[in-house]
């Protein structure tokens, strides 16, 4: 228990504190990284709000820095991953194995380079295999590639992004009809420094389709990320560049995700610390007056009584002291003694005037 004792008296000293927001900021930085954002919440909450208070620091306006302090200091930090997370080349990709097929249309799909400037000429190349179109199909007549900076964007009016984002379709034809795999390269040149994604869509018709319906083509896709169905890169400027395209989205992130809980969760433990610091205060002016004097003494009503029978007599009774009641408003039990209700505020009646008096020693 001394060692115990010390730990908290150690923390609660600057170097202390110091050392325990440095840990609060490393494990949130970790799990909303490498594990997952919905972990760090309650990861943020025990290192940030229960050990904290667990150590003695209860004050509501530290706790609360403490939380702003590493909201701040782990979003620049998850920048640094993310931004080299982002800037790292993914493979290729091929199209999905469709009913009645044992291999994909679309094969190896891929950009390079990965990363690149303005004046970088990227190329992306496919493997269409005709082996592979569904029954009931004619062989592809066309390939387009769509880039933009919305993941999985086929157009650009798509859902998931806000409108007016950059979209660029590239349409390349195919050999009509062709019987052995065929390579199909695009190139393009982006005007700015960004993050951009890409997608391929391959067209066949639809030979089971009434003529002139709007079935008339079977169209498919790469298979890309799992929410938008996109493919990441290229990455267009330096690691400063793409850094500063991110933290701000991260900083969103983490202030929402992470300091939204904590702080509503700070402010349920300062309206309960308030309460309990009510009753107290209320509990403590119900007893009376402190049996110490402010030197440290006992007080006057603790010390023995000199006065006569006669002199005694001659005092002012004391004032009647109201009982222990309930709220005539709300419910609540008011302590005795008190002139308002603690919880609603409702100002309470006088106390009966026939309420009893403290004993007065009668003369012999």
């Amino acid at each position: 228990m001394q060692q115990l004792g010390g730990l908290r008296g150690f923390v609660q000293r600057p170097v202390g504190r110091t050392l325990l927001l440095a840990f609060a900021i490393l494990l949130t930085f970790a799990t909303y990284v490498y594990l997952s954002t919905l972990l760090a919440i309650p990861v943020l909450l025990l290192v940030g709000l229960a050990v904290p208070i667990w150590f003695g620091l209860k004050r509501i306006r530290t706790l609360a820095l403490f939380g702003i302090v590493v909201l701040l200091a782990v979003a620049p930090i998850a920048t640094i991953v993310i931004t080299q997370d982002i800037r790292t080349p993914v493979g290729p990709t091929d199209s999905p194995v469709l009913t009645g097929t044992n291999g994909s249309l679309m094969q190896n799909a891929s950009v390079s380079p990965y990363v690149g400037s303005t004046s970088t000429n990227f190329t992306w190349t496919v493997t269409v295999d005709p082996a592979y179109t569904p029954k009931e199909n004619s062989t592809p007549h066309w390939i387009i590639l769509y880039l933009s900076t919305c993941p999985g964007a086929t157009a650009n009016n798509d859902p998931n992004c806000n409108s007016g984002y950059p979209f660029w379709a590239i349409n390349q034809s195919l050999p009509d009809p062709f019987t052995s795999p065929v390579n199909v390269t695009f190139r393009f040149t982006f005007p700015s420094d960004s993050i951009w994604a890409w997608q391929m869509g391959l067209f066949m018709n639809n030979l089971t389709a009434p003529a002139h319906s709007n079935a008339t083509f079977t169209f498919i896709l790469l298979q890309g990320d799992p929410v938008y169905n996109g493919i990441e890169g290229p990455v267009t400027g330096d690691f400063l560049s793409t850094y500063s395209l991110l933290i701000l989205t991260v900083y969103l992130n983490d202030f929402i995700y992470l300091g939204l809980p904590y702080f509503v969760v700070l402010i349920i433990y300062a309206y309960i610390t308030h309460r309990r610091q009510a009753r107290a205060d209320a509990v403590r002016r119900a007893s009376g007056p402190s049996t110490m004097e402010p030197g440290g003494g006992p007080a006057l009503a603790s010390r023995p009584s000199t006065d006569t029978p006669s002199t005694a007599a001659a005092r002012p009774p004391s004032a009647a002291r109201r009982p222990e009641l309930n709220c005539p408003n709300c419910g609540a039990v008011i302590y005795p003694n008190e002139t308002k209700c603690w919880k609603c505020g409702t100002a309470l009646p006088p106390p009966p005037s026939d309420a009893p008096l403290s004993s007065v020693p009668k003369s012999p």
